[in-house]
């Protein structure tokens, strides 16, 4: 297990209509990270996400999909939520790693 911090995403809108994603911290949470052997996948001829890696953590931790863990310089956003296993205590997350 290694220590990340949580960060959930939220909508912040302009007076004029625009709006941008910022992200709030929720606190340090203990996550396995591991790389995952899935492939890509084309979604409506697009790819929705390139996962990277799968990471568990305690399935009392409140996560959801576009929620971001970062370790140091490194970032994951969150692209699903796998709460299975929910009864064992373990939330699985599919990753995919930011670049900066």
């Amino acid at each position: 297990d290694r220590a990340m911090r949580l960060s959930r995403p939220d909508r912040i809108e302009a007076a004029d209509g625009e709006a941008e994603t910022v992200f709030t911290d929720v606190g340090l949470v203990f996550v396995a990270l591991a790389p995952a052997s899935l492939a890509e996948r084309q979604v409506s001829g697009r790819l929705g996400g390139v996962a990277t890696h799968v990471a568990r953590l305690r399935s009392g931790t409140a996560i959801a999909g576009g929620w971001r863990l970062a370790e140091g310089m490194r970032a994951f956003r969150v692209l699903a939520v796998d709460d299975a296993r929910r009864r064992s205590g373990l939330v699985t997350c599919v990753l995919e790693e930011e670049t900066a």
